[in-house]
């Protein structure tokens, strides 16, 4: 578990790589533009949203499992905080009506995070049916709260999107801090060696009298709470919540954290890696804008660049993935032959 833990420094480099050239590249096609503080203050508040769905992603992946309702979730917290927010304000002051309106919104998707890890540890059926059927729920729930309408905010929600500190936009300050607190408690902690043990093998985890129903519970409440807080932040950037925002984010979030090396298959990867995915996925996405521009069928093409990288990476790191375990196999039976062809002592 260890190797899976540590990766190829090859991966590191290969990624960091892929940043450079995407943004050299990108400041000599567009030198005005590009390469200027503003651009970054703007591309650094789009990463922030998605990175945190990424983040989502990537803990599921660790303990072998998925969690495709964390869009519906995030605008389901988004819109539960427009809506509280607006019931509260004539009676309180706008801070209290704002902070309260958040808190509301963090309730709904730990609950709704809660849910899902409660069917999947049950039920032990795979994620994906699970979060698919909650995620049709969750949008179903929206949808009733709003009549399929844009809700627009009221108070201070928009106080984060125009904040900055050291020159990075709040909002990214918010990811990284998230990244740097799950990436510690995936690699120091108990709990995080739990979550590792459990992608590797269930069966073993459950041999080893790890709490495996209450570590995928808490994984899954944990992904809730992360997509309420990306949904807080687009709701903050746009002052407007809807059931329809972000529709492209899941996919975009899966490529970033399997880019980043989290092995859907479970049990690898480190989650700090999603920060350099998401820079990459930004300045994709920035190329694709450039080189589009404002053609009519840049929202079609955008999605068929995602889907097609998706399906190659995907491709690849099961490859890699199948390769990697049957390497460990073959070493453990090489050690199993070499015991057993041992002599005896005398």
């Amino acid at each position: 578990m260890n190797d899976a833990r540590l990766g190829p420094r090859a991966q590191v480099w290969t990624l960091i790589a892929l940043v450079v050239v995407l943004a050299v590249s990108l400041s000599i096609m567009a030198p005005n533009t590009f390469p200027t503080i503003l651009n970054m203050q703007s591309m650094m508040g789009q990463i922030a949203p998605l990175g945190i769905l990424a983040i989502c992603i990537g803990i599921t992946f660790l303990i072998g499992g998925i969690d495709l309702s964390v869009v519906a979730v995030a605008n389901t917290a988004a819109i539960t905080a427009a809506l509280v927010g607006e019931a509260l304000l004539p009676s309180m002051g706008s801070t209290l009506a704002t902070v309260l309106a958040g808190i509301a919104a963090l309730i709904v998707g730990a609950a709704a995070g809660a849910i899902n890890g409660f069917l999947i540890a049950t039920l032990r059926v795979h994620p994906i049916p699970i979060t698919l059927g909650t995620m049709s729920v969750y949008l179903g729930i929206s949808t009733g709260l709003t009549k399929g309408a844009t809700v627009y905010g009221s108070g201070n929600a928009g106080v984060i999107a125009t904040t900055t500190v050291a020159l990075m936009p709040m909002s990214f300050v918010i990811f990284l801090l998230l990244l740097a607190g799950f990436t510690l408690v995936t690699l120091k902690t108990r709990f995080g060696f739990h979550m590792y043990t459990i992608g590797e093998s269930n069966k073993v985890a459950r041999f080893a009298r790890i709490p495996v129903d209450r570590t995928i519970l808490v994984v899954y409440a944990s992904s809730g709470v992360l997509a309420s807080i990306a949904g807080l932040l687009m709701f903050a950037s746009t002052n407007a919540a809807n059931v329809s925002f972000a529709s492209s984010y899941l996919m975009q979030a899966i490529l970033i954290a399997v880019i980043a090396g989290m092995d859907p298959y479970g049990g690898a990867g480190r989650l700090w890696m999603i920060a350099i995915g998401a820079i990459a996925m930004q300045e994709l996405q920035t190329g694709i804008n450039m080189v589009l521009g404002s053609w009519s069928g840049s929202a079609f093409a955008s999605n068929f660049v995602w889907g097609v990288l998706l399906i190659a990476v995907l491709g690849f790191s099961t490859w890699l993935s199948h390769r990697k375990r049957d390497a460990r196999e073959e070493e453990a039976e090489k050690a199993l032959d070499a015991d057993t062809s041992a002599p005896a002592p005398a």
